[in-house]
């Protein structure tokens, strides 16, 4: 039985991670040549790009770890950057007009995921929204994909300061 039809919740993956134990996880192909793939409840999937034979390093699981115990602040970023696309425009509004919807309810959080190639990035549909510099490496970010139909958000961050760096639109 393949895992992708069981989920975890989020304290069950954190309790894993910090144990070593990876057994939870999917290792296929997907985003890159071997990858870590868990459906977690409330959070979508989470997805570890570029790992081997089954195991994760420990940079990574340490950056992992940390990340979702902090989900809810890069959460509350991306939801206040979110919150200022202008749906009727398709383009970032000034913060001027008035979103009427939670955007937790709008955006559903639909994966996490962590080093994900370079050359799998592509041009956003729409204007991209920039909050930070651009990092120097994908090993350096990491993303957080929201999907609002027919739209998907790409939200990156940055590892090394939990500091959101851009919105990419895309449609679906």
């Amino acid at each position: 039985m393949s895992l992708n039809s069981v989920y975890f919740n989020l304290d069950e993956v954190i309790f894993f991670l910090k144990n070593g134990d990876f057994s939870f996880f999917d290792f296929y192909i997907d985003y890159s040549e071997n990858d870590a793939e868990v459906y977690m409840e409330g959070t979508g999937c989470l997805c570890i790009c570029n790992v081997s034979d089954n195991s994760i390093p420990e940079q990574t699981v340490r950056l992992v770890i940390e990340v979702l115990e902090h989900l809810d602040e890069y959460l509350k970023q991306a939801y206040d950057k979110l919150v200022l696309w202008n749906w009727k425009h398709h383009k970032w509004g000034s913060g001027n007009e008035s979103f009427t919807h939670d955007p937790k309810k709008v955006f559903e959080l639909e994966e996490i995921v962590f080093g994900w190639p370079e050359y799998w990035q592509q041009k956003c549909d729409f204007q991209e929204c920039r909050a930070a510099p651009e990092p120097e490496t994908a090993a350096d970010v990491f993303w957080l994909n929201f999907r609002c139909d027919p739209l998907l958000f790409s939200a990156k961050f940055l590892c090394e300061d939990r500091r959101l760096c851009s919105i990419k639109p895309y449609i679906l």
